[in-house]
């Protein structure tokens, strides 16, 4: 038997537009801003990327792109860079317009936040904002184990 009634905005509004969806993830759109977009709420959109593992995976994979371009921009950032820089000018020489561009090489240094942020993301174990915290909150997480197993062994659940 067929389904009567009106379709749902999934079908009508947000898949017809995954094309158009994935060129704004890429381009660091917000949710919000998606919904706009498409015209819609924002309880309906996620009500729909709650029901609909396709969709979530969809919105999951459209960002990869955008966040693998933030890290390597990051990494490149936190290790420093050169770069061309152009000048042109323009000068009356007899009458005449001569164009010239001047290329200088240049030198973007290692940034300290971006090298902090990378190195607490990537070697968490030895970079922290406050390295004797981090050392307490492991001890706490031991004792919190200990405690535990103790629990378990002695019958309290």
């Amino acid at each position: 038997m067929a389904k009567r009634g009106r379709k749902n905005a999934y079908e009508t509004v947000i898949k017809p537009r995954f094309d158009d969806i994935l060129k704004w993830l890429r381009s660091g759109a917000t949710e919000e801003q998606i919904c706009k977009n498409l015209g819609i709420s924002q309880q309906t959109f996620y009500k729909y990327k709650q029901e609909n593992t396709e969709f979530s995976e969809f919105l999951i994979k459209g960002r990869q792109n955008l966040v693998e371009q933030l890290r390597g921009a990051l990494i490149k950032k936190a290790l420093g860079f050169d770069y061309a820089e152009s000048k042109v000018t323009t000068k009356v020489v007899d009458g005449k317009e001569q164009t010239t561009t001047e290329i200088t090489t240049k030198a973007a240094l290692p940034d300290v936040a971006a090298l902090n942020l990378c190195l607490k993301n990537y070697d968490p174990e030895n970079w922290a904002n406050d390295p004797q915290a981090l050392k307490l909150k492991e001890k706490e997480l031991e004792l919190k184990q200990k405690i535990a197993q103790k629990d378990i062994w002695d019958g309290d659940f």
